[in-house]
């Protein structure tokens, strides 16, 4: 396994330092990213492993974590957001990337037509139905562990009092004080709030409790709950009882996935 994890790292490292004449800013939210794509690329490995997956299909759930995000640099270059709707769908620009410096030239077809499928899914609101699961196999690794990775990230934000203020975690929306009934209907009907929706910072934070209805296996909801993503959310909170209903529907979701 190692060989082509290592090539892997080589080569996002390669790409990552072929970018000069970066500004404070921009470095800042390079590295960012680039910290991200490592630490998804190895919670994929997890996720793979819990899941008792061979270590052939553990190099590609590694491959397509490693990779996922690697058209953020050319994003953030071009636009200067990381805001998909202000720009382009970032995972368009992974899959041009991709394929452009030859990241995957190593696997079989097949494989890589699996890799890809998840790198160009990983951001998408749901996946495709008429795929069918061994397709989708690493779609749904790396939606989980992208989604762990960002909760860790956010939360962290979320309750450090001293953070700088980071647009591209705010989204340079207004931070709003109560949630927008069109993103308080789709959570509470137990669906993923749509981006388009979101009006307001206490918007996305409901949007990023909704996630735990698209995660996909019980090691990814175990990593949920152990860190306690959705409590420290809700701590951040103004407690309404739209709020407080939403909170607990989501952790009994979360609870029973994990009982099941």
């Amino acid at each position: 396994m190692e060989k082509g994890t290592d090539l892997a790292q080589i080569r996002f490292q390669r790409y990552f330092d072929s970018f000069s004449g970066l500004s404070e800013e921009q470095a800042n939210n390079f590295q960012i990213k680039y910290e991200h794509s490592l630490r998804v690329a190895k919670l994929c490995v997890d996720i793979a492993q819990s899941l008792r997956l061979t270590e052939e299909e553990q190099e590609m759930a590694f491959l397509a974590g490693i990779f996922h995000d690697v058209g953020r640099f050319r994003q953030l270059l071009e636009f200067n957001t990381f805001n998909d709707t202000l720009s382009v769908d970032h995972a368009e620009y992974s899959l041009q990337v991709i394929n452009e410096y030859g990241f995957l030239d190593e696997c079989g077809e097949g494989e890589k037509r699996k890799i890809l499928m998840a790198v160009q899914f990983h951001n998408k609101r749901e996946l495709p139905r008429d795929s069918d699961e061994s397709e989708l196999l690493y779609a749904r690794i790396l939606r989980d562990a992208d989604k762990l990775d960002i909760l860790q990230v956010i939360t962290d934000y979320y309750i450090n009092p001293k953070a700088v203020p980071n647009h591209t975690l705010t989204w340079e929306m207004p931070k709003g004080g109560v949630v927008s009934e069109e993103v308080a209907k789709q959570v509470l009907a137990g669906k993923l709030v749509s981006k388009a929706d979101v009006a307001n910072q206490v918007d996305i934070k409901i949007m990023q409790l909704s996630w735990v209805y698209d995660v996909n296996f019980k090691p990814s909801f175990d990593i949920l709950m152990k860190k306690r993503f959705l409590e420290k959310i809700y701590g951040t909170l103004s407690k309404s009882d739209t709020v407080i209903e939403i909170y607990r529907k989501v952790k009994v979701y979360a609870e029973n996935k994990i009982l099941a």
